[in-house]
């Protein structure tokens, strides 16, 4: 990795540790609030992310074992986060996918993490957030434009 971007990336991350500092308190609180997990959550924002996944994936991505993925994913249909749903390419496979209400949950927690971030850059003023703003969205355009890899 060059030193720029190792210095670029240290930096972000330097800038996502002060952003979220006390974070880890009110995601707790969020999720006891909801009856969840972090795994739970964290099963949430992966199907946000992937829209629908079979228990295997789900199991995969959270570092569950197939039992214990299932046996949270019951759960999370018993609650109303998750749906259930037939496979399109396999009427025999199912997945599962979020359910409106695991949406909400989903942009709340969200919302609460941009609140926390707008909290900690409202110490920066607006003279030092200007040029920052026009060099991150440069920067997204130009991730969002280019294939990746190259």
């Amino acid at each position: 990795m060059d030193a720029l971007r190792q210095e670029l990336a240290q930096a972000l991350w330097r800038l996502s540790e002060v952003a979220f500092a006390d974070w880890t308190g009110q995601m707790t609180e969020m999720a006891q609030i909801h009856g969840l997990t972090l795994r739970e959550i964290n099963t949430l924002y992966e199907l946000g992310v992937n829209e629908s996944l079979k228990v295997s994936e789900v199991a995969a991505r959270t570092g569950l074992s197939k039992a214990a993925a299932s046996q949270m994913v019951e759960r999370m249909v018993r609650q109303g986060l998750l749906e259930r749903a037939e496979n399109p390419a396999n009427r025999r496979e199912k997945q599962v996918r979020l359910s409106p209400q695991g949406r909400t949950i989903t942009r709340q927690f969200d919302q609460a993490a941009l609140e926390q971030i707008v909290k900690v850059l409202s110490r920066v003023p607006d003279e030092k957030i200007r040029p920052l703003l026009g060099a991150v969205n440069a920067v997204l355009e130009e991730l969002e434009t280019s294939p990746p890899g190259g």
